[in-house]
Formats: structure tokens, sequence, C-alpha cells
């Protein structure tokens, strides 16, 4: 009786055992077709976190990685087993992710500073004309100030241009002309009053036009003749990019930021909105792996010359696309490719034929 009792017992722990493999099993198939996430490969090291509370909807999966790095380390991380550190470009991402997010403090995102992004104080296109714009007479080795977000461009008093941090008090040169309208060298005021560049801007704006602007060599030659020491001229850098190269149209800060001190030049996200920082601190960060979905679109086209063979044709038609794309702020997201048939040409008359119009890439 003793046997048959303990027998009986075990018998009913392997069931139980039997049915709790079973219910793990269901919810693990059902999270498997519900999400778009994988299972973790955590170390001792770290540990990977993904956000499984994504729908496969989202336009992006989001792993959450506890190992407190500094920017670079994670955007290396990030790129090697996912696409890249973080990009959230709406309130929509936002709102999913801040269940994760509002309870900490600083995790790393993908938005740094635009070491590229320079640009004119004065901001009336009419006055570069064509090319005049991106005019640039650098000095050797600059620009080096590649660890700031915010950064302004001086005059040295050969001609030559270098980098400084924008809080720097200098004298400046303010231009007092109007666009479009005849250049000469009394349009160009020196003012060797010290002021940052900032102040320097809104003295310029208020009693001339604004900062000057540098449009080809004779200009800058012309300014060089005025100084007796460095000064401002209007270039500057204060923006943002992302990692992965996106557009960088949405922002969520934090009250008071970005803030202006020197080397906060990386994002993060504290309490779930943007702050910038130090991008030597050590922080935890969140990766993502972009959907990718390929979709074959059938174009009806129509020619007005009969004699016209529309293969010569294919790159510039996809050229006008692409165009297209860019001008409606698509071209980061969107890649556009001819598709040939099994004759080797793209352009067919037309047919009936239906074609697959979806294959997402796993």
């Amino acid at each position: 009786m003793k046997q048959k009792a303990n027998l009986k017992h075990k018998t009913r722990e392997q069931q139980a055992e039997k049915m709790s493999k079973q219910q793990e099993s269901r919810k693990q198939e059902s999270m498997k077709h519900t999400y778009r996430c994988g299972v973790g490969e955590g170390n001792n090291d770290e540990d990977d976190d993904r956000l499984c509370c994504l729908p496969s909807c989202f336009p992006h999966s989001y792993f959450y990685i506890k190992s407190g790095v500094p920017w670079a380390d994670a955007q290396k991380y990030c790129r090697s087993k996912h696409t890249d550190l973080a990009t959230i470009q709406n309130k929509k991402e936002v709102d999913k992710l801040n269940p994760t997010l509002n309870s900490q403090q600083y995790v790393w995102i993908g938005l740094h500073a635009d070491t590229e992004a320079w640009r004119w104080s004065l901001e009336n296109q009419d006055y570069y004309g064509k090319g005049g714009g991106g005019f640039r007479n650098w000095a050797t080795g600059e620009p080096n100030d590649g660890g700031n977000y915010q950064v302004c461009v001086l005059m040295t008093t050969i001609g030559e241009w270098a980098d400084e941090l924008c809080t720097s008090k200098l004298a400046f040169i303010c231009y007092n002309g109007m666009a479009g309208s005849q250049i000469t060298s009394s349009d160009f005021v020196l003012v060797k009053d010290l002021k940052t560049w900032t102040e320097a801007q809104l003295y310029c704006r208020d009693n001339y036009t604004d900062l000057a602007s540098v449009r080809n060599q004779v200009e800058n030659d012309e300014m060089k003749m005025l100084l007796t020491q460095k000064a401002w001229i209007g270039l500057y850098r204060n923006s943002w990019k992302w990692s992965d190269g996106s557009i960088n149209s949405f922002s969520y800060w934090y009250p008071g930021a970005p803030v202006s001190t020197t080397a906060a030049s990386c994002i993060c996200a504290f309490y779930g909105k943007w702050y910038n920082i130090n991008c030597n601190s050590h922080f935890y960060f969140l990766c993502f792996e972009a959907q990718i979905m390929r979709q074959v679109v059938q174009v009806k086209l129509k020619k007005t010359d009969i004699s016209v063979d529309m293969e010569d044709l294919k790159e510039d038609i996809l050229q006008k696309f692409d165009q297209t794309l860019k001008d409606r702020r698509l071209d980061d997201y969107v890649r556009l490719t001819w598709v040939k048939q099994l004759d080797g040409k793209i352009f067919h008359k037309k047919n009936n034929k239906k074609l697959n119009e979806t294959c997402p890439f796993t």
C-alpha cells in the first residue's frame, strides 16, 4: 500500500510538471507569433532585455541593454548585434517605450551632435546664390572641436577660419547690407567689443543686418583686411543627428535641455525625456532593429514617342522617382530598384497578370 501511495503521489507530480511545461510552451508560442522579439543572449557581463511588449505593426523592435558603457561603445554593440542605437521618430514611439524608460534616469539613445551641420547666422538664401553658402576657408587641422555640439567660427588675422567654443569673448564682424545688393567693403563692419558669439549675433542684428557671412575668397580677403585680432563670423554648428542617419525631425527634450555644457554631445533618455550629457558617461542603452519590407509595385507608363526605347530611359525614370521621395522626406526609409523579368528586361507591354505585392525579408 505504501508503494502504491508513493507511486500515486509521484504520478501527480509528473502530471503537474507536464501541465506546467505545456502552459509555458503555449505562452512562448503565443509570444513568438504576437511579438517581434527573440530570445536574449545574456552573459555574465550584460543582460539583454528585449522589450517584448511591442506589437508586430510597430516600426522598430527595441532592445534594452543593462550594461553601463560610454555612448560610442553602446553604438558599436548595437551595430554589431542589432541595427543601431535607438532612433525615436515620433510621439507614438515615445509612448511605447515610456513604460520602460520612465523609471530610468539615464539610458543612451542614438541622437548625438552633428559635426558636419554648419550653417550661417544670416538665413536668407537669396543672399548666397548658387554655392555661396558652402564656401569654407579652414586653417590646417580645422575644424577640430568634434567633442562639442555647439561650436562657432572665428577668422584669424591671416583670413583663415577656426572653430571655437561659442562662449568665448571675441571681437566680431557684422554685415551691413541687403540680400541681392552689390557688396562693397563698407558693408562689413568690425566691432572690437569682446562678446560671446550669441551676444555678437544679437548686436549685429540690432545695429546692422547680421553677423557676416563669407561667400567667396574676395569677401574673405575684404574681411581679413579689417582684422587686427581674431573675430567671430556668422558660421556655427548647433544641431543633432541620429546614429543610423535618419532625419532628425522630432524632439522630446527634458525641461531645460539641451544644456550648453561644452562636452554634452550625446543624448540619453532621462525619465523618458531627452537630455544631453558627456559621451564618456557609462549608462545602460537602447538598441533597435529595423523591420525591412520588400514591396513590388507595378508602374504604368505611356510613351509619347513610339521610337523611344524605355529600357534606355530606366535610370532617368528611377531618378525622378527618387527625387519625389526626397521631396517628401522619405528617401531615408525607401530604396527603389527596377525588377527585371525572366527575359532580362524591365518594361513590357501591358498585361493582366497580377504581381505578388509584398514579400517580407526574414
